[in-house]
């Protein structure tokens, strides 16, 4: 028999035949190895280790089309065409244009630039393509792009990841960032062993960055052509979001060299004071502060505007902000000679009959005279409209005038002026939440008067003193703060007249409270189910007539509790005395004996405004958490009248430039009773533990009624007026 030399036999082996012959499982493979000498196992695991290097080694070919590379990278529009064409398939506008400028100006020169481009031209794509294109020709080795969210940054790094390994022009011409960014496909893992030429390429791909590779030219071919810089030297792109940790960026002891601030805002942030003082400050704190000790990080800022006060405003204001050079660029550059026709054109796609649902009406009208109604247009993006077919086989539209006019019918002129044309219109005199007397009015339950949801956790009642009449509510409560006011009605006040000052009236109001508290004994509030319900906590108004609600309320004890609103409200300190709740507390009054219900008149009221803006029903038509309805009125009584008193005052913000905004109630009509008295019963649900956000779960118990009894004069003795469970007032702070 013939002796095989071992060593050379396995030496002959590749790596996959060595592991086919040692067995796939682990322990065959140890037993066999375990049965050679020391010395020819340890030759095999370095062989073997050899191998698999050889194998994860990378092969870096030359550069297929040298002459395109050096033109390309000469001419950033030509690049960006060139290798990315699906994203870039249109000639360059004005606007897209001043973008890419900026960027590279940037890059360049340093300092800071703002652009407000139309919505819908790219901003994100440029952003994140002309980052790589200032890594690849060398102008940036650190460029950072900030979005709006962290979870959208990181969507659109993956995007740039796939092309990379996806582009065949980019892996052709620049093979030493393609082929390494190829080979490690979708595995992370495989880029920590990449090699080329036997030393790691150090590339390295996550959520939020990419590190190219680091390859150098003695790594690659020896025939690479010298008049060609390899562009594989370990730069970095992060992308984060404004809301992420962006202080402190850092890759490999080297900090960011440009930052690219790229539409961060959506309609809640342009519209929010708040949001936008906390963006503000981080684009000059946090990416500001980005930079080297020695050197300012550069910053561009790529936005659209939504009003005249969010950041894209303000930093596109030239006199505001000088050093940012803002620019601010409309599609619709200058108007058609015959704004008649186009008038025609909007009121025939706004008129569309039932049978036209498409407009194809208007479509007709402006086919047979585009000529005549595009005559003397200029728009900055001729290529911006639908080229698809309709099902007659013409096209949705035909030219990108149109396009722009279908908006400004589709959408209004004011959001085609602010989203497209950055051109937001002065927004005139005080602008409120829109709550209208007919939107309350419609905010129906669908229940009768006096009836109560099945579901109802809590009944509360208010009445708000006046001179001549008080006027009053009972609301009907479930979890998530859906409510319904099943009653309302006004108490008269006899006797009383102009000739009596208010002190004089107050015992002819406290008779009328005293009046009122038997009707509601003797009504009957039943649920859906047929039970009848008591009611659970009263408030009782003392801002101007104070005796008369404290001697009621110590007279009758039980479920009442006198209460008073706080403008400019500031929350107190718990103690003895003292019971705190969210935007309320109860502080106990020792020379009337009772406990006073302080309450944030302006969070409470916009509470309520809020409510009844919320939509009555879900989409199964239910009840909706949430929301505040009221019973089904008896004949033609509409609510008219208590809808009425709920808009007389409203919360309102008034902004002029250069002066901020001002927020403040607009008092339109002295009669806004019944809305003090449905905030009121509304603000009894933070003491039963009924909230917006439910934190109990759907297994919570119902609120029971409170029990009636005498009201006691010891602060110590009205714990039972203050919850202990889940969601309500425990040991004086709300959980």
């Amino acid at each position: 028999m013939t002796k095989i030399d071992g060593s050379n036999f396995l030496n002959s082996l590749s790596v996959s035949q060595l592991e086919s012959l040692l067995g796939s499982h682990p322990k065959t493979a140890s037993l066999i190895q375990e049965s050679q000498p020391k010395d020819e196992r340890e030759s095999q695991r370095q062989l073997m280790a050899r191998k698999r290097a050889a194998e994860r080694d990378l092969k870096i070919p030359l550069p297929k089309d040298i002459e395109r590379r050096i033109k390309a990278e000469s001419d950033p529009e030509l690049w960006l065409r060139t290798y990315f064409p699906s994203d870039f398939y249109e000639a360059f506008t004005q606007d897209r244009r001043a973008m890419l400028q900026s960027i590279i100006a940037a890059a360049k020169y340093g300092g800071d630039q703002a652009i407000a481009a139309p919505r819908g031209e790219g901003k994100t794509s440029l952003a994140m393509h002309g980052a790589l294109y200032l890594m690849v020709v060398g102008l940036c080795d650190f460029p950072v792009v900030i979005g709006k969210s962290q979870g959208k940054a990181q969507v659109e790094l993956k995007a740039i990841k796939e092309k990379l390994q996806q582009s065949e022009q980019f892996i052709a011409d620049y093979p030493e960032i393609g082929v390494p960014f190829q080979a490690v496909g979708g595995w992370s893992s495989r880029a920590r062993m990449q090699t080329v030429g036997g030393a790691l390429t150090n590339i390295e791909m996550a959520a939020d960055h990419l590190a190219f590779p680091t390859i150098t030219r003695e790594q690659l071919p020896a025939s690479w052509p010298d008049e060609v810089e390899p562009a594989s030297k370990g730069q970095v792109i992060y992308s984060l979001g404004i809301d992420g940790p962006i202080r402190g960026t850092k890759f490999r002891g080297k900090r960011p060299t440009l930052a690219l601030i790229d539409d961060i805002e959506d309609r809640e942030a342009a519209a929010s004071e708040t949001l936008i003082g906390k963006n503000e400050e981080i684009i000059e704190q946090d990416i500001a502060g980005l930079g080297s000790g020695a050197e300012r990080v550069s910053r561009v800022m790529l936005c659209t505007i939504q009003n005249r006060k969010c950041i894209a405003y303000q930093y596109t204001d030239a006199k505001g902000k000088p050093s940012w050079r803002g620019k601010r660029y409309r599609k619709m550059i200058l108007p058609p000679s015959r704004m008649d026709l186009v008038e025609q054109y909007i009121d025939l796609r706004r008129e569309r009959a039932d049978d036209d649902p498409d407009a194809r009406v208007a479509y007709s009208f402006w086919r047979d005279n585009q000529k005549e109604i595009e005559e003397g247009c200029e728009i900055s993006n001729p290529q911006s409209y639908s080229k698809k077919l309709y099902q007659d086989g013409e096209p949705l539209e035909l030219s990108a005038i149109q396009a722009y006019y279908n908006r400004v019918a589709d959408w209004g002129s004011k959001a085609v002026a602010t989203e497209i044309d950055n051109d937001p219109p002065e927004e005139e005199g005080p602008q409120g939440a829109g709550l209208s007397w007919d939107i309350v009015a419609s905010r129906i339950s669908g229940l009768a008067r006096r009836q109560l949801p099945a579901n109802a956790m809590a009944l509360t009642a208010a009445i708000d003193l006046g001179k001549y009449a008080c006027h009053w509510v009972v609301t009907a409560w479930w979890r998530g703060a859906g409510g319904v006011v099943v009653d309302y009605g006004v108490a008269e006040v006899t006797n009383t007249d102009r000739s009596i000052d208010n002190e004089a009236s107050e015992p002819h109001i406290y008779r009328a409270l005293l009046d009122w508290r038997d009707y509601l004994l003797q009504q009957e509030y039943v649920d859906a189910t047929g039970e009848r319900r008591s009611i659970d906590m009263v408030l009782v108004d003392s801002g101007t007539f104070t005796n008369a609600a404290y001697q009621f309320v110590r007279q009758v004890g039980g479920v009442f509790g006198v209460s008073k609103g706080i403008g400019n409200y500031r929350p107190k300190q718990p103690s003895k005395t003292v019971k705190p709740g969210m935007h309320m507390h109860a502080a106990y009054q020792a020379t009337p004996a009772v406990w006073l219900y302080e309450l944030d008149t302006d969070y409470w009221k916009t509470w309520v405004h809020e409510r009844y803006l919320t939509p009555t029903f879900d989409d199964n038509n239910m009840l909706r958490r949430g929301s505040l309805s009221l019973y089904e009125p008896d004949g033609n009584r509409k609510h008219q009248s208590y809808a009425q008193h709920i808009v007389a005052e409203e919360l309102v913000s008034e902004f002029k430039e250069g002066k901020g905004t001002r927020v403040f109630w607009d008092r339109r009509n002295p009669n806004n009773h019944w809305l003090d008295a449905t905030y009121m019963a509304a603000a009894c649900t933070e003491c039963l533990g009924i909230s917006l956000i439910d934190v109990r779960g759907e297994t919570a118990p119902e609120v029971k009624p409170v029990p009636k009894g005498q009201q006691s004069a010891k602060p110590k003795q009205h714990g039972n007026r203050f919850r202990t469970r889940s969601g309500g007032w425990v040991k004086g702070l709300r959980r």
